[in-house]
């Protein structure tokens, strides 16, 4: 510990779980927030799956596009492949299985910048992200994002995601790896109206809001933990 009260506030029940398991205190919790107007709504979607995090093993850059040549489905594999663990070998990897996939997957590497980002979640039909044990995701800014976007998320369930993803209405959870490929029906049907919904809940504002609670109960009450 840090000091003897630390009041750490992690972004999500898994996170403070995390914490708890590998430090040993105690976590409020706090959702990240997004600015919703940077992410616009947009119903009428195009016929790609994306791939937005890391070129890494842990984030399944491969499982990505092996889902894609599983399901004859378009990818766009977005992401940065120079701040990873392995920058050069595993980025290799994925670059050669996408040349591979006939055109069907596209590596396309890191976007530009926020807006390039916004329209390849606003015009992808499911966001995937293939999480592999035994990564545990603390939170996962993309999936709100993308949900923001109007935009439903195939991920594997590991830490966070499902405080997220409400299964069969924003996306769905799989079990593992191996469920990717049958739970990708669902999240395709799930309304992009309802993933706005659920992506309003992790504005910004809200975020502050739970934060100056926090700080009201330190304040006012000597709150501490």
């Amino acid at each position: 510990k840090p000091v003897e009260k630390p009041c750490f506030v992690a972004a999500s029940q898994a996170h403070a779980k995390f914490l708890k398991n590998q430090l040993g205190f105690e976590c409020r919790v706090v959702s990240h927030g997004i600015p919703l107007e940077k992410y616009p709504f947009k119903k009428d979607k195009g016929d790609y799956l994306l791939y937005l995090a890391r070129v890494s093993e842990e984030k399944g850059a491969l499982e990505f596009v092996r889902l894609c040549k599983a399901t004859g489905m378009k990818g766009m594999l977005v992401g940065p492949d120079d701040s990873v663990a392995d920058p050069i070998a595993y980025p290799r990897m994925v670059m050669e299985a996408c040349s591979a996939s006939n055109g069907l997957v596209w590596y396309y590497g890191q976007a530009g910048n926020n807006e390039e980002k916004v329209e390849l979640l606003q015009n992808a039909r499911c966001l995937v992200s293939p999480l592999k044990a035994p990564y545990i995701e603390i939170f996962g800014m993309a999936l709100v994002e993308a949900m923001a976007c109007g935009t439903p998320i195939l991920v594997t369930d590991q830490g966070a995601p499902r405080e997220l993803v409400v299964h069969g209405v924003t996306g769905a959870i799989a079990q593992n790896l191996d469920c990717l490929e049958r739970n990708l029906a669902l999240a395709l049907e799930c309304k992009p109206e309802a993933c706005r919904k659920r992506a309003e809940e992790f504005s910004r504002e809200r975020m502050a809001e739970k934060y100056l609670a926090l700080y009201q109960e330190m304040v006012e009450n000597g709150l501490e933990w």
